[in-house]
């Protein structure tokens, strides 16, 4: 009787959802729901080898593309510069399988020695797959299913720019917003996910070619795009119709870090690669009319802000990862310098938070992972064995880093 009623307490046990494996948000742009790099609270290991990995896939190429994952998928972006082709392709999550890989022919531009052919991440929708790539003689956007069907493609005209292109598009509903902050004619335009027609665009004044991915937010009357640029600064747009709700004119660079939410207060960095950055956190008005010039509530300069790692908000905490291995934490709501601590290397990915710790990986494939609290501490520090310049992307129980060639997965410690 004894061993039939433990039969029975088993099964019902199996039965039930796994509660040591939430499933958090899906990670279906670049660094996640709202650009916030929040893994959630499963811990991961710390210090580890590469021959720890859950699995190891390789992609057709190289690339930058960070990954993003949605419905157990993996997608990601990838070039092979001397066939003059590059590839959108999809991992099975679970086991790294190669599910589909979608080839793209079109010409390679020289780029900056840090980026590639394939940088911008692919974002994903309830129905679709997109990505948007460009080469001197064009932007383009491509259009999948999510079993890997092409279903359209649209060309946005010439590009012009220094470094080579980066870009991402950024998925509102049944819209797909393109940025497109360069050096030629400029402008954000938002298509319909469906077909790929246009259902409004924004004349932009050009500056400095920029690589920031817009940000969907909730506004007080329907959801907002928070764009930021040098030209522009920080600006918010109504996501139904592209009209301009507010703007301040304050980056005096190339935005290329993307802005985030710290609460009310909308992060912005802008950069040059010899180390001159700033960072504004602007209060995002409440209201739903056009507002001039919205608060500027801080700024930092060159010794805090980061130029390509965009700032990590986590709860009253600011995480700022230099790009030359010096990070600075600061109080969210006023810019007030916590601490800063050096932990060495190049950095080009941006950090994420997961499990109570502040994890990225540098130029070099070596992940470091901080501790998240008021004191600077270095946990430790694991190598991927490989060139990173991409964000990990965590969903679950699993966290997928992404290499110029490989996508590694790490599954979560044991509850």
């Amino acid at each position: 009787m004894c061993r039939a009623w433990l039969a029975v307490v088993l099964a019902l046990l199996a039965a039930l959802p796994a509660a040591a494996e939430p499933e958090v948000e899906p990670w279906s742009r670049w660094r996640g729901a709202n650009g916030a790099g929040d893994g959630g609270e499963r811990r991961f290991p710390i210090e580890w080898a590469v021959a720890d990995a859950s699995w190891i896939a390789t992609v057709p190429g190289r690339g930058h593309a960070s990954p993003v994952i949605r419905a157990g998928r993996i997608y990601t972006a990838s070039a092979d510069e001397e066939a003059s082709k590059r590839f959108v392709t999809c991992h099975s999550l679970a086991d790294g399988k190669a599910l589909w890989s979608r080839e793209i022919p079109g010409p390679i531009d020289r780029h900056h020695v840090q980026n590639s052919s394939a940088s911008g991440s692919v974002a994903v929708g309830d129905e679709g797959v997109y990505w948007m790539w460009a080469a001197g003689d064009g932007l383009r956007v491509e259009a999948f299913t999510l079993e890997g069907q092409p279903t359209w493609h649209v060309d946005l005209g010439p590009y012009e720019g220094e470094h080579g292109f980066g870009g991402s598009a950024a998925v509102c509903g049944d819209l797909v917003i393109v940025p497109n902050d360069q050096e030629g004619e400029s402008f954000v335009v938002a298509l319909d996910a469906a077909t790929g027609r246009e259902r409004w665009r924004l004349p932009r004044e050009s500056g400095k070619s920029g690589y920031a991915t817009p940000l969907v937010i909730d506004g007080p009357s329907g959801p907002q795009i928070l764009l930021t640029s040098n030209a522009h600064g920080v600006t918010g747009i109504d996501a139904a119709t592209g009209r301009v709700l507010w703007e301040r004119k304050c980056l005096p660079k190339r935005a290329v870090a993307s802005p985030v939410l710290a609460g009310p207060l909308a992060i912005g960095t802008s950069g040059d690669g010899g180390g001159d950055t700033t960072l504004v956190a602007v209060r995002v008005p409440d209201g739903a009319a056009k507002s001039a010039e919205p608060e500027l509530v801080f700024r930092l300069d060159r010794s805090a802000a980061p130029y390509v790692p965009t700032p990590l908000p986590v709860g009253e905490r600011l995480y700022l990862w230099g790009d030359r291995g010096v990070v600075t934490c600061v109080d969210a709501a006023t810019g007030e310098v916590r601490w800063r601590g050096r932990v060495g290397g190049t950095f080009s990915a941006s950090p994420i938070v997961v499990g109570g710790t502040i994890r990225n990986v540098s130029a070099d494939g070596e992940m470091v992972t901080l501790a998240d609290g008021d004191e600077f501490e270095v946990l430790g520090r694991a190598t991927l064995g490989e060139e990173c310049r991409a964000t990990p992307a965590v969903v679950g129980g699993r966290m997928v880093f992404r290499t110029a060639s490989r996508l590694i997965a790490l599954d979560a410690e044991s509850p």
